[in-house]
């Protein structure tokens, strides 16, 4: 009896410590163009649900593909520290290592450390809609091809997973191919070097 516990307690801890790619069959929903601030979030829902924080939605045209696909997105941040991570709303532990990086990222983001989520289909619309609301920063959500086109090309295993580059678009850290949170501390260091470069 006493392995049978212990054996399901591991399995338990492995399982929790990253989701693996969920792919489905694409939503019709289409990303919704351009950006939304939590300002404008606020108009739409009354006063009563104004979020408390910043976020942006961001796209990158359906079109773009393969090799293309992670330049497109980080354009935007040339000569900036950006952490992008990659999740989706149905995975558990890309959910607790949010709460978690939280002690952090308030920090980070007034040094200028800009944090950008990058998900996929498999994350409904509306629950991304909602969800995104609450966690500050660019938020991406790709289309079902271009989700696996770049998990294809980072070597992705598994979410979430992290992938920080420095002002010059170089990476400074990466976690893509193992996948998991590495933990504040972690983040923490390689963004403060990164943010000396």
């Amino acid at each position: 009896m006493k392995k049978i516990i212990m054996m399901a307690a591991i399995a338990v801890l492995f399982a929790g410590s990253s989701c693996a790619k969920k792919m489905t069959t694409p939503i019709a929903d289409k990303q919704s163009p351009g950006v939304q601030t939590a300002e404008d979030a606020s108009s739409e829902n009354g006063p009563e649900q104004t979020p408390s924080v910043a976020f942006k939605i961001k796209s990158i045209p359906a079109e773009v593909s393969g090799a293309d696909i992670l330049p497109a997105i980080t354009k935007a941040y040339e000569g900036k520290v950006v952490l992008i991570d990659f999740w989706a709303t149905w995975c558990g532990p890309c959910r607790a290592a949010m709460k978690t990086i939280d002690a952090i990222k308030p920090e980070l983001e007034k040094k200028g450390v800009v944090f950008v989520y990058v998900t996929g289909e498999t994350s409904p619309q509306a629950t991304w809609d909602t969800m995104i609301k609450k966690i500050s920063g660019d938020h991406y959500r790709l289309t079902n091809k271009q989700w696996s086109d770049l998990g294809s090309q980072l070597g992705m295993q598994g979410i979430p997973c992290y992938l920080m580059l420095n002002k010059d678009g170089s990476v400074a850290y990466s976690n893509v191919t193992e996948g998991g949170y590495p933990g504040n501390e972690i983040i923490q260091n390689n963004a403060e070097v990164a943010l000396t470069k």
